[in-house]
C-alpha cells in the first residue's frame, strides 16, 4: 500500500517522525513527564541511525552490526525508562539519563559514519548473527532482549496504571514489529510515528486525569462540573450534597479515615441512576448533575442514594493494617469486633428556571437548600420548588457520626 504512493508522499511519512518527535519532547518538557521525553529520544535516535545508515540492503556489514545493534539497544532503552521514577529533567539524575541516551546513539552514528562498524562483524556474538525465524528480520539476541526487557514494561504498566506506561508498552510493541518486518516499506516511519503519536496523547490524558479527575475519590472534580454547566440546556436540576458533621468525624477518627468517608460517599454518589452525574465540588461537598430532569423527576433517585449512604456499615479500619495479606484477610474476618459506623448526607435540589439566570444561580439556591436541609436536623433532602410530601423517618440503630 505504501509502494503506491507518490515519491512527494512518502518523503513526507519519511519526515513526519522528526517534527512528532519534537512535539512530544517539548509536551515531556512542558508537563514534566521525563519519561515520556526520554522515549522521544530513544525512538527519534533509532529512527535517525535507520534513516541514515540502513537504506541499503543489510548483506553489507556496516549496514548488518548497525541494524544488530539497534535491534538490542531499542528495547534496552524502553526497559530503564519504564522503570525509571519522574524525578525532573535537569536534575543530575535527569540530566545524566538523556546523556545517556543521546550518547549512545551518538556513538553508534559516529561508528557507522566513519565505516567501522563492519570490522566488528565478526566479533559478534553467533545468537546476533542467526535469525530466530527466518521470515522475520529479529535475531536471536534481539528475541531474547525484547522478551527480557518486556518484563519491566509489563510491571511497570501493571502496577503504575498510568496513561505514560500505556504508551511505553505500545511503544514497545510498535519497535518489535517493525524491526521483525523491517523489510516492509516505511515501516519504520509508520510506526515510530504511531508510537510518537501514542506518547502525545498520553500527556493529554494525564493532563486530563490531573485536571478534571479528582485524585481522592477518582470522580470527576470541580473543573469537569464547570465544563459540564456550560454544555446543559433550559432544563436540568442540581444536587449540593454535604457530609454531615464530617469535621466532628475527621477530629474523632482522624483524616485518613475522613479519607476514607469521602472515597466510599463518592463511590456511591458515582452510582447514582436516572441519568445523573456525580462530581466532587471541593471538600465534603459534592453535586449531582440531572440533565433535563425537574426537581420532582430526580427527587427518587437523590432519596434513594441519600438513603444507601446512611444505611451503609461503614468499618473504621485500622491504622496499623498489616502489609501481609494473609495477615490482612484475618483482621478483615474480625470486622464485626470492629467499630462500625454510618454516614450521612444532607441535600440541597434546585432545578433551572426562567427567573435563574445560569447555572451559578442554580447552585446558589440549592446551597441555601443545602443550609435549610441542615438545619432541619440532617440527613434530607430540601426541594427549592417542588414541594414532596414529608415521609416519617425512622431512627437508625448504629451509633451517627456523620
Amino acid at each position: 500500500m505504501a509502494t503506491q504512493l507518490s515519491h512527494e508522499y512518502q518523503q513526507i511519512i519519511t519526515l513526519t517522525p522528526y517534527p512528532l518527535a519534537c512535539i512530544v519532547a517539548l509536551l515531556g518538557y512542558g508537563f514534566k513527564r521525563s519519561r515520556i521525553l526520554f522515549t522521544a529520544l530513544n525512538l527519534s535516535g533509532a529512527y535517525w541511525l535507520i534513516q541514515n545508515g540502513l537504506q541499503t540492503s543489510l548483506n553489507q556489514p556496516d549496514a548488518f552490526v548497525l541494524f544488530s545493534t539497534i535491534s538490542v539497544l531499542l528495547p534496552v532503552h524502553m526497559a530503564l525508562i519504564a522503570i525509571y521514577k519522574e524525578r525532573g529533567l535537569f536534575t543530575p539524575v535527569g540530566v545524566i539519563r538523556i546523556a545517556f541516551i543521546v550518547l549512545t546513539y551518538l556513538t553508534l552514528y559516529i561508528s557507522w559514519a566513519k565505516g567501522s562498524l563492519g570490522l566488528y562483524l565478526a566479533d559478534l556474538p553467533m545468537s546476533m548473527l542467526e535469525m530466530l525465524i527466518h521470515q522475520y528480520y529479529l535475531s536471536e539476541a534481539a528475541a531474547i532482549t525484547f522478551t527480557l526487557c518486556l518484563i519491566p514494561v509489563l510491571l511497570s504498566f501493571t502496577l503504575r496504571k498510568t496513561y505514560t506506561d500505556a504508551a511505553l508498552l505500545a511503544s514497545f510493541i510498535s519497535a518489535l514489529v517493525m524491526l521483525s518486518k523491517f523489510d516492509q516499506s516505511l515501516i519504520s516511519a509508520l510506526f515510530v510515528s504511531a508510537s510518537l503519536i501514542a506518547l502525545a496523547i498520553s500527556v493529554m490524558q494525564n493532563s486530563y486525569q490531573m485536571a478534571f479527575i479528582d485524585e481522592l475519590t477518582a470522580i470527576p472534580a470541580r473543573r469537569a462540573l464547570q465544563d459540564k454547566l456550560a454544555t446543559l440546556g433550559k432544563k436540568y436540576t442540581l444536587a449540593m450534597c454535604d457530609i454531615d458533621h464530617f469535621k466532628k468525624f475527621n477530629d474523632t477518627y482522624g483524616h485518613d479515615v475522613g479519607d476514607q468517608v469521602l472515597k466510599m460517599v463518592a463511590a456511591k454518589l458515582n452510582q447514582v441512576s436516572g441519568g445523573g452525574k456525580a462530581y466532587r465540588y471541593g471538600g465534603e461537598e459534592f453535586t449531582l448533575v440531572f440533565a433535563g430532569k425537574s426537581e420532582e423527576e430526580a427527587l427518587p433517585y437523590i432519596e434513594q442514594l441519600r438513603e444507601t449512604i446512611a444505611n451503609y456499615p461503614m468499618h473504621i479500619r485500622n491504622q496499623d493494617r498489616p502489609k501481609d495479606n494473609d495477615q490482612g484477610q484475618q483482621q478483615r474476618q474480625q470486622r464485626a469486633k470492629s467499630e462500625v459506623v454510618s454516614v450521612q448526607i444532607s441535600i440541597g435540589i434546585c432545578e433551572k428556571t426562567a427567573e435563574l439566570a445560569d447555572a451559578h444561580a442554580v447552585i446558589k439556591k440549592a446551597d441555601e437548600a443545602l443550609y435549610r436541609s441542615k438545619k432541619n436536623g440532617r440527613n434530607c433532602s430540601t426541594t427549592v420548588h417542588y414541594k414532596p410530601k414529608p415521609k416519617p423517618t425512622r431512627r437508625g440503630q448504629r451509633k451517627d457520626y456523620a
